[in-house]
């Protein structure tokens, strides 16, 4: 990666892939607010001690807080649980990008052995047991409870996660004061000689592509799992920049404690176990590296409001 992104493309490179509306109790459906409900229930796993929010803590920037996930039954999973905010427009989702919507994304866990340990009849025989499910997906006209409609209301309560405006969104907006001067240094360092914009691009920072930057290992190839292709190994999906502060640790494997840790990797790494690191040395020193976390804190705004969801379910549920 040697080429360096100018600050007149920019502001144009940023609307790429705009987020959704914020939500609110005004705007979120019916359907999403059964999501919510599904998203933090326990019944979804085999042993009724795990729900979709155990791995995907709202208090943990909507991870686990862990270097690897942990299955229902206590057992390590092979890599860093990822968050689920701002994935309305992900057209790759997981690490290795292994399936390719939020529909694939939400029944992987609840049916992976190691995971929830579930299969599709028993979720639905779980649910549809419940009469509080009964009744909240009969007030939308579903009466015979499937896996469409069990999973279809979890994708509409994550596309409902999405954060709120940052320091950043008011700079792009015309508020040149919203950056103080350290930021300012660490913005010109992110889309020039940091290269960070090469690959963290659009409105959510990230180009939903997968890159080797020296992380696999022989026990992890990456995207080359799913592909088979060489030019794959020891590639990985890249993550979203807006919001990260909350998300640690960072890296597939949760190896990093800190953005700084990640940065000063970036700035000396080692030579890659496998496959071609498409990364340069980026050589910054400590001074650049204050900067250029000074910039990335601009990243982060609000995360998705969630005080309304359990009135919100009350009232659909109710006679």
């Amino acid at each position: 990666m040697s080429k360096w992104v100018t600050t007149g493309v920019v502001i144009g490179w940023l609307m790429l892939g705009f987020a959704s509306t914020w939500a609110t109790a005004d705007n979120i459906s019916p359907q999403a607010v059964i999501g919510w409900k599904l998203f933090f229930d326990p019944l979804l796993s085999r042993p009724k001690n795990t729900s979709c929010a155990t791995c995907h803590d709202p208090a943990k920037g909507y991870g686990d807080g862990l270097p690897l996930g942990k299955g229902a039954y206590g057992q390590t999973l092979p890599r860093h649980t990822p968050s689920v905010v701002n994935l309305q427009n992900a057209p790759h989702l997981f690490w290795d990008g292994r399936v390719q919507s939020l529909k694939d994304q939400a029944i992987v866990p609840l049916t992976n052995p190691i995971e929830m340990d579930m299969t599709p009849p028993e979720i639905v025989s779980r649910v549809a047991a419940q009469p509080h499910y009964q009744r909240a997906f009969a007030a939308i006209d579903v009466d015979n409870i499937g896996i469409e409609d069990i999973v279809g209301a979890i994708v509409a309560f994550e596309r409902a996660l999405v954060t709120g405006p940052t320091v950043f969104d008011r700079w792009l907006q015309g508020d040149k004061d919203a950056l103080n001067a350290a930021q300012k240094r660490g913005r010109m360092i992110f889309f020039t000689r940091g290269q960070c914009a090469i690959c963290h691009v659009g409105h959510n920072f990230t180009d939903h592509e997968f890159h080797n930057v020296g992380t696999g290992t022989a026990n992890d190839l990456g995207r080359f799992v799913i592909t088979q292709q060489p030019e794959d190994q020891g590639s990985f999906k890249t993550p979203s920049l807006r919001n990260w502060k909350g998300r640690e640790p960072f890296m597939h494997d949760g190896r990093f404690a800190s953005m700084r840790d990640v940065l000063a990797f970036y700035s000396n790494p080692p030579a890659p176990q496998v496959g071609e690191s498409e990364l340069d040395p980026l050589e910054l020193d400590d001074d650049e590296i204050t900067d250029l976390l000074a910039f990335l804190e601009t990243l982060n705004g609000a995360w998705p409001d969630l005080s309304f969801y359990a009135a919100a379910w009350e009232k659909l549920i109710s006679p």
